[in-house]
């Protein structure tokens, strides 16, 4: 099975250095768009429970050089997965990776500490509506620091996916036996069923609407190849052409097609609409390496990492500081495809920001009755 290359090419890395000057002049980032940026300060690791394309190693191995500060990462599908998990292990986390109306939730439960986003000089890379989501913001400051976005869509291989679906419900016909994948993502999947079922609110669905959900979950199971866990097994199993059916965000077909090796992958926003992402990295409320977490972050979303991180993993991410690294490194077709100075499609009321809900433990309470726990 093809897999991403996680090493960063000399042609990117040399492009991304020899911009970041060009990105300095155009936008006055000053020091904020060097790739590191050395500081005195506290030094050491802690503890940050994530997804897996919010980093890659040849960043964290510079940051560690440049100030001697290193995660140790973990990794998680869903979030209410993780919202569990630091309920129950505290301050043993240092930093927690969230999405959209989970994050409020968050601090709501005591989970996590605010901060002013304005003293970290790295923030005057983000676009002005990243640092201003109402959702987000809270009288002791903002809740967390915004990284990407992405609605959710369907990708097919028209190759075997015939004629063009524009529905939910192609996920769900036969003819696609064992060839359609998703991620390992409970309440997102009833989130999908329960769309397909007309549901007004699939994050507070009545029990009729659940039902239904659960009704199509039932029909999409013998479908289903797998539930990947993280969006990389996703992508090579599309590249692979073992899968012809996924949900995935924005740019994954241009990472199967360039990155991979695989099929020209096409892409729909479901007619019954579909659920979007917004995620930030929080710092835990107590966190025992609470100290290194701001600093890390001042580090890890320089524009050029950022830049990298997007021509790797796809989907558009808050930094226009990297969008202004991108166009000088000659992407801006790649990033304007995938709305990368677009972030304020993220508010487009077609689209369900993922969120807990009344109905998310009866959700996952149904997804385990048709899949197993």
């Amino acid at each position: 099975m093809a897999m991403i290359d996680k090493r960063l090419s000399r042609r990117r890395f040399l492009q991304a250095s020899a911009a970041a000057s060009a990105a300095a002049a155009l936008s006055g980032l000053g020091s904020a768009s060097r790739l590191v940026v050395a500081q005195d300060g506290p030094t050491g690791t802690f503890n940050w429970l994530t997804w897996a394309d919010h980093f890659y190693d040849e960043q964290l191995d510079a940051i560690d050089t440049a100030v001697g500060i290193r995660p140790n990462a973990t990794f998680f599908s869903d979030n209410a997965e993780a919202f569990v998990q630091l309920q129950e292990v505290g301050g043993q986390l240092d930093m927690v990776s969230g999405d959209a109306l989970w994050v409020p939730r968050y601090y709501e439960e005591g989970l996590i500490a605010p901060f002013d986003i304005n003293s970290l000089e790295v923030s005057k890379n983000l676009y002005s509506v990243a640092r201003e989501f109402p959702w987000w913001t809270v009288p002791d400051g903002y809740l967390g620091f915004p990284f990407g976005w992405s609605p959710v869509q369907i990708y097919y291989n028209p190759e075997f996916v015939t004629p063009d679906p524009d529905s939910w419900e192609v996920m769900l016909d036969p003819k696609y036996q064992g060839r359609v994948v998703t991620e390992n993502q409970p309440v997102e999947v009833i989130a999908y069923m329960g769309k397909l079922a007309g549901a007004k609110d699939v994050y507070n669905m009545t029990d009729e609407e659940l039902a239904a959900a659960k009704a199509n979950l039932a029909q999409l199971v013998p479908n289903l190849l797998k539930f990947t866990d993280q969006a990389q097994e996703t992508w090579a199993l599309l590249a692979s052409g073992e899968a012809w059916l996924a949900t995935a965000n924005l740019g994954a077909d241009l990472v199967v097609r360039d990155e991979l090796g695989g099929p020209e992958l096409k892409r729909i926003m479901p007619k019954e609409g579909t659920v979007a992402w917004m995620d930030a990295e929080m710092m835990v409320d107590g966190g025992q390496n609470q100290e290194l977490v701001l600093p890390f972050l001042e580090q890890s979303n320089q524009p050029e990492y950022i830049a990298e991180n997007f021509l790797r993993y796809g989907r558009p991410l808050f930094n226009e500081g990297a969008y202004k690294v991108l166009v000088e490194m000659g992407e801006q077709d790649r990033a304007d495809r995938f709305l990368f100075n677009e972030p304020e499609a993220i508010l487009d009321p077609n689209l369900t920001l993922k969120a807990p809900g009344l109905s998310t433990e009866a959700a996952i309470n149904a997804f385990n009755e048709v899949v197993g726990a």
